[in-house]
C-alpha cells in the first residue's frame, strides 16, 4: 500500500499544479461575453412571460364568468364576485365584467401587473 500512495503522490508532483493567469482570464472573458448574450434575452422574455400570464389570467376571469352565467343566470359585475366555484385563485386584478356580453368592460381596478396595459377594445394586456 505504501508504494502506491508514494506512486500515486509523484504523479501530482510533476508537471502542472494549477491553471496559468492567462488560461483564467480566456474562461472569464468567454463567460462575460457570455453573460453579456444571455442577460438583455432573459429580460425580455420575463416581460414576454408576464404579458402571457396576464392575458391567461384575463381568459379565465371570462371562463369564470360565463360559468357564473350559467349557474346564476346572469353575468357578475366584477371580478370579486367570482368564488372559488369559478375561480381556482385570486386574479391579480379587480376586472368589471359587462353584464349584458361577459366581456370585460373598462381596464381592471388594483393591477399589480407592472410594466403593461390592458386594452378594452381586445380584452389582451400588452407591454408598454
Amino acid at each position: 500500500m505504501n508504494r502506491l500512495s508514494k506512486k500515486i503522490a509523484r504523479l501530482f508532483s510533476y508537471g502542472e499544479k494549477g491553471f496559468t493567469l492567462i488560461e483564467l482570464l480566456i474562461v472569464i472573458a468567454v463567460l462575460g461575453a457570455l453573460a453579456g448574450v444571455v442577460a438583455p434575452n432573459v429580460s425580455n422574455m420575463m416581460g414576454s412571460a408576464n404579458v402571457a400570464a396576464a392575458n391567461t389570467e384575463v381568459a379565465n376571469v371570462k371562463t369564470a364568468a360565463n360559468s357564473y352565467l350559467a349557474d346564476q343566470g346572469s353575468y357578475p359585475t366584477t371580478s370579486s364576485s367570482l368564488n372559488s366555484t369559478y375561480l381556482s385563485g385570486t386574479p391579480k386584478a379587480t376586472y368589471p365584467i359587462d353584464s349584458s356580453s361577459g366581456n370585460i368592460s373598462e381596464a381592471p381596478t388594483g393591477s399589480t401587473w407592472s410594466g403593461i396595459n390592458f386594452v378594452v377594445a381586445t380584452q389582451k394586456w400588452v407591454k408598454n
